[in-house]
């Protein structure tokens, strides 16, 4: 089949300017930046906006209960544990940044004045220590204007039980040195029945794998429902307005359908760069903007645990070509309707497809669905679902190489044969008005195609 590449490229710049033009796709690239700056600074705002960035003051007064531990310094030390420390006790720091204690822990004697500075939002809490005349147990309560479901009053109520353990450990001879010993975790490791395979991935990766693959497989899918309903769009209105006919006369089905699908698809990459190129410099640049606006730093920044630069590569070559199939099969069947409002009804068995594929990857990802069951592997292998299903399990680390190009050989293949179904379709659908989508009319279509 010959193709003048000079007519591919004519009507792929007319596609890609008529439609990034429109008012329609400037407020979608808008939004979208903004979205993706909001979730790339989520941390910065969540803290600007509830107040996380500030120092929380917690006033401790312990009374004639004589606990075995410094209450307060405990307290304040195990509140600020940084994110990810396994630290029972901790140490107060704040993980290497130059951002303050969150939490101020101050042991006061007037529980009176204390109460007095809690209802007049002074401080954001009292805790009042005591003990029970039973068995001698430390008693704490909590006064705040908070809801006890909230998250401070949680945590304290997890601080003091740990607080409570070191009394009662320490009421029975243990020192302190001792205690830290008596909590810590086992060494426990995992390991494979073969002994010649490769160690496998931690509890982190896995859950860090599956979540890549997760978002992975929402990036494509929304990609592929957007993108492909332009398409369909853009063809259904030529065809309404009997433009088609005329562009016909100029140039081949085939040669109409790829630059329309490469028109489109370099449009699609150009908002997705539009969108993401903000959102990592501000993702990049976290830190900064936390220090401007708040006067600290939201931690260290880096790549998330489970993305790498081979499945990024992965999912570049899987966005074009699961793009492209899709693609020129919304265009064929777009080709079949004469009104715009039809092309809901003849596109649907396709986004039925692409969202069956979206959801087993989703649902393999989450745990739902168990990665590694058969059919879940052989559908990985299957044009339709291979750009979602072999993202996710590359993500978990259950597909090789080999498999990754062994799904992308056969989805090139596919793209190439579903081109020209889809310009079949096209030839034969110009000439149809006035006729409802069916299974009948697609397949009369087919074989009266030339």
């Amino acid at each position: 089949m010959r193709m003048d590449r000079g007519n591919v490229i004519a009507v792929a710049r007319r596609e890609y300017v008529a439609r990034g033009s429109t008012r329609t796709f400037k407020l979608t690239t808008i939004l979208l930046v903004v979205v993706g700056l909001g979730i790339a600074l989520a941390p910065v705002l969540f803290r600007a906006v509830f107040g996380e960035g500030k120092q929380t003051t917690i006033e401790v007064v312990v009374g004639d209960s004589n606990p075995a531990v410094d209450v307060g310094s405990t307290l304040g030390a195990i509140l600020n544990v940084p994110l990810g420390s396994t630290a029972a006790g901790g140490t107060g720091g704040t993980g290497g940044t130059d951002a303050p204690p969150k939490f101020k822990v101050v042991t006061v004697g007037d529980a009176a004045d204390a109460r007095a500075r809690v209802l007049a939002g002074e401080t954001a809490g009292l805790l009042i220590v005591g003990r029970q005349a039973s068995d001698d147990d430390l008693t704490f309560q909590y006064v705040t204007k908070e809801s006890a479901a909230n998250r401070v009053p949680q945590i304290v109520r997890q601080a003091v039980a740990t607080i409570a353990i070191e009394d009662r450990l320490s009421g029975a001879g243990i020192p302190l040195a001792d205690q830290a010993q008596i909590f810590s975790a086992p060494v426990y490791s995992v390991a494979q029945a073969d002994p010649n395979a490769p160690p496998p991935q931690s509890p982190d990766e896995l859950v860090a794998g599956g979540a890549i693959g997760f978002v992975l497989a929402i990036v494509l899918f929304m990609a592929i429902v957007l993108y492909g309903q332009w398409i369909a769009y853009s063809v259904a209105e030529e065809k309404s307005s009997r433009v088609m006919e005329v562009i016909l006369g100029a140039a081949t089905p085939f040669e109409l359908l790829s630059g329309k699908v490469v028109g489109v698809g370099a449009l699609a990459l150009t908002q997705y760069v539009i969108v993401f190129v903000p959102a990592t410099a501000a993702l990049l640049l976290q830190n900064q903007i936390a220090a401007l606006v708040l006067g600290t730093t939201v931690g260290p920044i880096g790549m998330p645990v489970g993305l790498s630069i081979p499945l990024l590569l992965a999912f570049g070559v899987f966005f074009i070509l699961g793009f492209a199939l899709y693609a020129v099969l919304y265009a064929g069947a777009a080709a079949l309707v004469s009104r715009t409002e039809d092309i809901n009804q003849i596109v649907a068995p396709m986004t039925l497809v692409a969202a069956a594929g979206y959801l087993v990857a989703v649902y393999s990802s989450t745990g739902i669905l168990d990665a590694k069951a058969t059919f879940v592997v052989v559908m990985s292998f299957v044009p339709f679902f291979s750009p979602y299903l072999m993202l996710s399990r590359l993500g978990a680390g259950l597909a090789g190489p080999l498999d990754v190009i062994v799904a992308l050989a056969i989805l090139a293949i596919t793209v190439p044969f579903a081109l020209w179904l889809a310009a079949r379709f096209y030839a034969a659908g110009v000439l149809m008005y006035g006729q409802r989508p069916s299974l009948r009319l697609m397949l009369r279509v087919l074989r009266g195609a030339r």
